[in-house]
């Protein structure tokens, strides 16, 4: 494996050399916030594959010069956690990515394939996947871990092959690379700031305002203190220590007792942390949430339906096409379209742009105006769009 940043370097320069290159992660994440990177692997296009030894290398510049080359393809399957977990150990904002699995949602298979499935299906090549749980930071290796973590780069150039092949029969060459563009924005490599976001927390149910307020307080503390010592949310504080202390708010420090997901040497440790983070959401001291607000009219009673209509409309589009609908937007973003219909803003509905707008944002949202209609065509059996 490669030990050293000397050995890093020339295997870098090779794939600038071979011009397209598979990548992979093998990493543990059970008791730290972040993943603990074990391995990375990289496979050339005649088959040859590098392994890294992550834990013992020093400097991965050479690396972030690889992963921020655009004249040489990084090729990944389901790539954003990689990229997010080589973002933060190299750095170098990603350019020229191409995701496998995301691809093969425009030629005819799912857009959440598995790596395994999609190398059957196009490549005739069967993965024993036999190591899925392995200690990816014991060492030596056994050669079953080597041998497992070689074959998930071994044939990427192969698979982007073979879709861009069925991508360019289809016409869809294009609407491919523009999707992967996406990876290249580098909002999705900058750590977020928690006072933006809605915790996920388990049992939280329906809130009144203040409650609401105190439980995106303490889920910020949380994600703050998480990140900074590298542990698990719930090791800071439990789901069911938040949902507590939201439902029976604390009247001063010393009314916060231990309780499950919170021990006695936590809460010393953090009484105040806890307290302070509570009065904050007690007095509604946090920002509004991003696009907290809808732009346009209030949801009426007929904007589910619409919803509804939408959707099939899509899914007939998608079916009749061969391209998975996942890949043009989940229910919230198509219900947003749905009540900004009147006055919809581009800007704001990524259906209406690129590859998507001409596919059937553009005719959805002039079915929405009233201006287009669906009709079932008698030979597909599909809902298709009517000028």
């Amino acid at each position: 494996m490669i030990t050293t940043t000397e050995a890093l370097v020339e295997a870098v320069r090779a794939a600038q050399v071979a011009g397209a290159v598979g990548i992979d992660t093998e990493f543990i994440w059970d008791r730290t916030y972040y993943p603990t990177l074990g391995l990375v692997q990289i496979g050339y296009p005649d088959g040859h594959c590098e392994l890294i030894d992550a834990p013992e290398i020093e400097d991965w510049s050479s690396f972030a010069e690889l992963m921020s080359d655009p004249n040489t393809v990084k090729i990944l399957h389901d790539a954003q956690q990689d990229l997010t977990i080589l973002h933060r150990a190299c750095g170098g904002l990603p350019k020229n990515i191409f995701d496998t699995q995301r691809s093969a949602g425009f030629v005819g298979l799912s857009s959440t394939i598995s790596l395994s499935e999609l190398l059957k299906t196009l490549v005739k090549v069967r993965l024993a996947k036999t190591e899925t749980r392995s200690n990816w930071l014991a060492r030596p290796l056994t050669d079953a871990q080597l041998t497992y973590a070689e074959d998930d780069v071994r044939y990427s150039t192969r698979l982007m092959v073979k879709i861009m092949d069925r991508a360019e029969a289809l016409g869809r060459r294009e609407w491919i690379l523009d999707e992967m563009k996406g990876y290249e924005n580098e909002a999705l490599y900058v750590v977020s700031d928690p006072d933006f976001e809605m915790p996920r927390v388990r049992g939280s149910g329906s809130l009144t305002h203040q409650q609401r307020n105190i439980l995106r307080a303490l889920g910020a503390w949380r994600e703050v203190k998480a990140r900074k010592r590298n542990l698990p949310r719930n090791f800071i504080l439990s789901d069911d220590a938040i949902v507590s202390l939201i439902k029976h708010p604390p009247e001063s420090p010393d009314a916060i007792h231990p309780m499950k997901g919170l021990s006695d040497r936590a809460l010393e440790r953090n009484r105040m942390h806890i307290w302070n983070a509570v009065e904050r959401g007690r007095n509604d001291e946090l920002p509004e949430l991003p696009n907290g607000r809808h732009v346009g009219p209030a949801p009426d009673d007929g904007y589910e339906a619409r919803v509804d209509l939408s959707l099939a409309f899509i899914k007939g589009t998608c079916i009749a096409a061969k391209i998975d609908p996942a890949l043009i937007g989940n229910r919230a973003e198509i219900t947003a379209l749905v009540l900004e219909a009147d006055k919809a803003d581009p800007e704001r509905h990524r259906i209406l742009n690129s590859w998507r707008g001409g596919f059937c944002g553009q005719h959805l949202l002039s079915i929405l105006q009233g201006n287009g209609s669906i009709a079932i065509n008698p030979e597909t059996k599909l809902p298709e769009y009517l000028d």
